[in-house]
């Protein structure tokens, strides 16, 4: 049984090159290729259109379309990505080469009580609350300077993060420390815009 892990939602510019990166290690490694399996839900470029493929070019660039990678590029309803994550083995996020960048989705990826494998610019906060709460494995790269070490790191974190679906458990992560978190998080993004009117 392959690994599934989905990733839902739109694609930022600056998660491509991260994205390759991590496509590249995969084409070289018989054991990530035989062992996983990553869906990209509603990540098209247009929110309405089946057809309108982000990642199937790059997949099919490195031999892994309907092999490892499969995309399903409309968007769909919030509780129906709950409902896919659900029935995925885990949760993949991916954030981009700019530090400030803290992916939404790492809230959704929490909620759904499935394990986490994450590539992260080791700035995001993102990388800070997923470590800390115990919700996942993050692989972190310093901005584009670090994309290196993705190609480094990817298959050490995939193995990391095989152990961790075994012992994973929704009770080991720190929902308190979480919210606490998201609140801090939504607060300062008030106070940002409060400071921009002023």
């Amino acid at each position: 049984h392959k690994i599934q892990l989905v990733y839902a939602g739109a694609m930022l510019p600056k998660a491509y090159q991260p994205l390759e990166e991590l496509f590249k290690v995969i084409c070289d490694s018989e054991s990530m290729k035989n062992s996983l399996e990553l869906h990209f839900i509603g990540t098209g470029k247009l929110a309405n259109d089946a057809q309108s493929f982000n990642i199937k070019p790059l997949a099919e660039k490195y031999g892994l379309w309907e092999k490892v990678v499969f995309e399903y590029p409309k968007r769909i309803p919030y509780l129906d990505v709950l409902n896919h994550l659900s029935k995925a083995d885990g949760v993949f996020i991916l954030g981009s080469t700019q530090p400030h960048y803290t992916p939404s989705k790492t809230y959704q990826a929490v909620l759904s009580h499935k394990p986490i494998w994450a590539i992260l610019h080791s700035a995001s906060t993102a990388t800070d609350i997923l470590r800390k709460t115990h919700a996942g494995v993050v692989l972190s790269f310093n901005g584009e300077e670090g994309l290196h070490e993705i190609a480094e790191k990817a298959e050490d974190s995939f193995t990391e993060f095989k152990t961790f679906m075994g012992q994973y458990s929704a009770e080991i992560v720190d929902m308190g420390l979480f919210k606490r978190y998201s609140a801090k998080s939504v607060t300062e993004k008030l106070v940002k815009l409060l400071e921009k009117i002023d």
